[in-house]
């Protein structure tokens, strides 16, 4: 017996004792349109490098318009469309078989549109690029024709924007974090974040820029732990500064690549690294560079009673069973009290 069922792209065939299944995903692509549009189909992604998409030009696609610049002409066009996501966008189209392509950019409405910029520098079989000064949100079309003729020609449209740097891309813009009694994570990303020029190396972590800021107050306990864990990053560092102020100078205290769960940082601080009611910045990257997403928490613990800290010895959990099966030895010498004190968390 054999026999096969089919629906639409779903092709399931039965034979004795075995079965196949195929399923077949339709592609989602842009695609051009014929004439000044923006409908769904011809919305092309911005990213944040050039990354090519199809953008064609079929010998069925008639003229729309006759732009001015860059040697536009009542030929043959096609056209596509995006949402500006950034404060400067490239546009480039990269034609097929040495055509000569033209593009042109505009805003506003179908019929009443406004011409912003145009590019034909490269010639046949060159690449043709506009930047532009975008406003975030707003919708810009993309003309593109063959020069001169009304013939056919296929190729690639990258559109692409650097997002904007978050609001805590520098030390002065520091996110100030609340120090609980507890760890409460809060997701943290450093996508579009620079370097930090002028601040003195971390001294770990591989460190190549796209650094991320975040500052606290020392509790009069003097105690602060400051946990990740991973996000879309799951190699993070971070280095804890004090400075004389935001936009002073910088002296390292501490920095982190690995000491938290898998590749990420935890740093831990008492009354003997930081001075009470001072203001300490904590710079945040990904080791060896990269963006994306992280989690942080900072809290402080109460006091541990009177007297000063003589000693302070941080502790993992190497079997990474909740310390159900890590141990910790303590041998302190005898004729003196001493007080311990344990930070579990």
């Amino acid at each position: 017996m054999h026999s096969t069922i089919r629906k639409p792209n779903v092709i399931l065939c039965l034979v004795p004792a075995l079965f196949t299944l195929m399923i077949q995903d339709p592609i989602m692509a842009q695609t051009a349109s014929d004439a000044c549009s923006y409908a769904g189909a011809s919305q092309y992604t911005v990213n944040t490098s050039c990354s090519y998409q199809t953008f064609d030009k079929p010998g069925s696609f008639g003229a729309d318009m006759n732009p001015s610049g860059c040697s536009g002409s009542n030929n043959d066009d096609a056209f596509g469309w995006f949402t500006a996501t950034g404060t400067s966008t490239t546009i480039t189209y990269n034609p097929d078989d040495s055509h000569n392509a033209i593009i042109h950019l505009f805003s506003g409405a179908c019929g009443s549109l406004s011409n912003l910029a145009c590019a034909d520098a490269n010639g046949n079989g060159g690449n043709e690029t506009i930047t532009y000064a975008t406003t975030i949100g707003t919708n810009y079309l993309v003309r593109v024709q063959r020069s001169g003729t009304n013939s056919s020609m296929d190729g690639r449209l990258c559109i692409w924007s650097v997002p904007p740097p978050p609001a805590n891309d520098d030390p002065c813009g520091a996110t100030a974090l609340t120090l609980g009694s507890s760890c409460t994570f809060t997701s943290y990303s450093n996508v579009g974040a620079t370097g930090t020029s002028g601040i003195p190396a971390p001294g770990c972590g591989s460190y190549f820029g796209e650094d991320v800021w975040f500052s606290f107050v020392a509790p009069a306990s003097g105690a602060v732990a400051i946990r990740t864990t991973a996000g879309s990053i799951t190699n993070l560092s971070m280095a804890l500064y004090s400075a004389t102020a935001c936009n002073g100078t910088f002296t390292l205290v501490q920095c982190d690549a690995n000491n938290g769960p898998g590749n990420m940082p935890f740093l831990s601080f008492s009354s003997v690294d930081l001075v009470v009611g001072q203001t300490y910045y904590l710079r945040v990257w990904e080791s060896g560079g990269g963006t994306g997403t992280f989690n942080l928490c900072a809290n402080t613990s109460p006091t541990a009673g009177v007297g000063e800290c003589l000693y302070t010895l941080r502790m993992n959990d190497s079997q990474g069973d909740g310390w159900g099966g890590s141990t910790v030895s303590v041998q302190i010498g005898a004729g003196t009290c001493y007080q311990l004190y344990l930070e579990h968390g």
